[in-house]
């Protein structure tokens, strides 16, 4: 698998920055139109442990959480649940948004939590990925990872600068593997994705790096 990992690398005519390094804390994901298929992909090229939770906020409605979270657990081999406020966030688990807030990260005594937030945000969705990214930048730097996968809209740019903003890399979903380019194609033209591809490259390169952070 060819992976980009300098900033002179591009995408069409889109720079793509450079790949951080180092341990991997935290996984978030985002997604909406397609998402469900994509996370499949995503997970089933992700069976070894990486030792960081897994953070999903996929556009669905509170009452369709508890069997998408069941169906996650199934495919990733992982225990998924639907977040609750206050969670510890533990390694090699899926914590699901909940369908009517935000899934934020927070941190209790040095131990990262579940915060659910439920003000406003600029794209409209409820839940929205832009908190997500913009906690889990703040908290983490450079150790948490953003995805974006297929979906319509641009929820998601703003928490993505904020990450790559704290030194954390985002990887985004390939056009051609798309149901709708839409989240993923507004983050890479605002220059902020450290790598384009389908959504098992992602996995495999996100693995890669886990393990290459647990070696040193």
């Amino acid at each position: 698998m060819e992976q980009a990992t300098a900033a002179s690398r591009r995408v069409g005519l889109v720079p793509l920055r450079s790949t951080p390094a180092g341990p991997v804390k935290l996984v978030a994901i985002g997604a909406s139109t397609g998402g469900i298929h994509a996370l499949g992909s995503f997970f089933e090229n992700m069976k070894e442990r990486i030792a960081a939770p897994i953070l999903v906020t996929q556009h669905l409605p509170a009452p369709f959480m508890p069997v998408f979270a069941r169906q996650l657990s199934t495919t990733s081999g992982r225990e998924a649940v639907v977040a609750e406020d206050g969670m510890r966030l533990q390694p090699d688990q899926i914590y699901v948004a909940p369908g009517d807030a935000h899934l934020a990260v927070g941190s209790i005594k040095d131990r990262l939590t579940v915060r659910l937030e439920k003000h406003r945000v600029s794209s409209g969705c409820m839940p929205s990925v832009d908190p997500m990214f913009a906690s889990a930048g703040a908290l983490l730097g450079s150790a948490a990872i953003g995805v974006v996968l297929t979906g319509m809209g641009r929820d998601g740019v703003e928490g993505a600068a904020k990450l790559v903003a704290c030194g954390g890399g985002v990887y985004a979903q390939d056009e051609a593997s798309c149901a709708v380019w839409g989240m993923p194609r507004t983050v890479t033209e605002a220059g902020l994705v450290c790598g384009v591809m389908q959504p098992a490259q992602i996995a495999r390169a996100i693995v890669a790096r886990a393990e290459e952070a647990a070696c040193r």
